[in-house]
């Protein structure tokens, strides 16, 4: 048995959830890509491409959510599966993208190098109880137009387990995804062994960035896994009760899960169970994108 800590309420998480879809279909989430906006209205979002903001029907939400994967697994560069994410399953991976770090050997903090990020790659590679890799820091001996693409080369050349990792612009997706079809060969095999785990964030207040929309969109179009990460500052960007957070990072994740579900529907629905009806106002359970 596992011990589980609960802080809110069944009622509460359920008014949270519920003023989360309502902020969608009155206020909308701002989308700076009008691809993913036409998206959106092409399923029957209210949208204003002047402000770049589509308001989210219950209807569009919960078509989405009924298309939610219930799991998903992970495999290492050799096509071994390493990771089932169901249920209560716990994983750890390391930090990401750090711009400094402290040398080892003078204790003073600099930029990491490509040397630095090899050490790390062979150091995770022999970690037992850690996974997964992430792309942990940024090389800074590299142009930075490439560092996205460059740390899952080296990722993927000097280690074999999968890699938490995300792409800073449109271009270094594309990149990015060739080098995983280069190690598992074709299109097919990658969809069916997924290698990676992106990292998609939202800025708060309920707003998606061109680039990291697309990134979304390009994920879902790949069947590549992604987290997404809502990041409200409380009392800055977002409100100052813990309660009014909650609702605006919920709102953010839903809005997420809504793009990415949307992009290939058909293709969703063939594997996709129901998701939670805790979205719909009952008791919540785990759910992932």
């Amino acid at each position: 048995m596992r011990p589980t800590m609960r802080l809110l309420e069944d009622e509460l998480i359920d008014r949270i959830i519920g003023e989360a879809r309502e902020l969608l279909s009155k206020l909308g989430v701002d989308i700076h890509n009008q691809g993913v906006l036409d998206l959106l209205a092409g399923h029957g979002a209210d949208v204003n491409a002047q402000a770049c903001n589509a308001r989210l029907t219950g209807d569009i939400i919960d078509r989405a959510l009924s298309t939610v994967p219930h799991s998903f697994k992970l495999y290492d560069v050799l096509g071994n599966e390493t990771h089932d994410f169901q249920g209560d399953s716990v994983y750890f991976t390391p930090g990401s993208t750090a711009l400094n770090i402290l040398d080892s050997q003078t204790g003073e903090l600099r930029k990491p190098t490509t040397a630095d990020y090899i050490s790390y790659v062979k150091l995770a590679s022999g970690l037992q109880h850690i996974a997964s890799q992430s792309t942990a820091m940024i090389p800074a001996d590299v142009d930075a137009g490439i560092s996205d693409s460059y740390r899952l080369y080296l990722s993927l050349l000097y280690g074999e387990k999968p890699v938490v990792t995300g792409a800073f612009t449109v271009e270094g997706f594309e990149i990015m995804k060739d080098l995983q079809l280069a190690v598992r060969g074709d299109e097919q095999a990658l969809r069916t062994k997924p290698l990676t785990i992106f990292s998609c964030c939202p800025t708060a207040p309920i707003k998606w960035s061109d680039i990291t929309s697309q990134n979304l969109v390009d994920c879902a179009r790949w069947s590549m896994p992604v987290e997404l990460i809502s990041m409200p500052l409380t009392g800055f960007m977002a409100p100052v009760t813990l309660v009014g957070s909650l609702i605006q990072q919920t709102a953010e994740n839903l809005s997420g899960v809504v793009i990415s579900q949307l992009v290939i529907p058909a293709i969703r629905s063939c594997t996709a169970v129901r998701p939670p009806s805790s979205m719909s106002g009952s008791r919540p359970r785990p759910w992932v994108p």
